[in-house]
């Protein structure tokens, strides 16, 4: 199978098991809003992933064939920051090998122990939009925040941003007394 250029992948449609088989190449791009699950975490869905996924055929450990799909993408992605709930931008960088598993048959545990691969249910009708999302929304980290930013701090009614009431007195100062007496 020849290599194809798509402009917008987010139609596209594989027979993953005969997509690898035939040794296929796809590349294109993505726009992030057209990626439902992965637009609810961002902070824009203006801009595109790029794409690349290859289909192969190697022999597994017990000499069997196996269907291996590649799959590349890259993109930035503006995230919130869960301390101070700016935007975060994470570059995303994705190359994984998924090794196909086709229906009825048993997942191989001893390779599947190997961080060389992740396993994926063949599809006849496998969505390339819906892959490359998933993979995406795998990718991201569990928290994203700023190396460098403070949490929020929450204000009290009348309290301004340094820690005091309007009237410059510290909220302190009331419990201060208190223990006077």
């Amino acid at each position: 199978m020849s290599s194809r250029e798509i402009q917008d992948l987010a139609g596209t449609v594989v027979d993953s098991l005969k997509f690898a088989a035939e040794g296929g190449n796809l590349s294109g791009k993505l726009a992030l809003s057209s990626l439902p699950r992965l637009s609810d975490v961002l902070t824009t869905r203006e801009g595109w992933l790029e794409c690349h996924l290859s289909g192969s055929r190697s022999m597994g450990n017990g000499g069997q064939a196996r269907s291996v799909l590649s799959l590349k993408v890259s993109g930035r992605l503006g995230l919130r920051c869960q301390r101070c709930l700016a935007v975060v931008w994470f570059d995303c960088i994705i190359d994984n090998r998924l090794l196909l598993i086709p229906e009825g048959a048993d997942w191989p545990e001893d390779e599947l122990e190997s961080e060389e691969y992740d396993a994926l249910p063949a599809s006849r009708e496998q969505s390339v939009r819906e892959l490359v999302e998933e993979e995406v929304l795998l990718a991201l980290p569990i928290v994203p925040r700023h190396a460098d930013c403070l949490p929020p701090v929450a204000l009290g009614e009348g309290e301004e941003a340094n820690g005091s009431s309007p009237n410059g007195s510290s909220p302190f100062a009331a419990l201060a007394g208190l223990k006077k007496h």
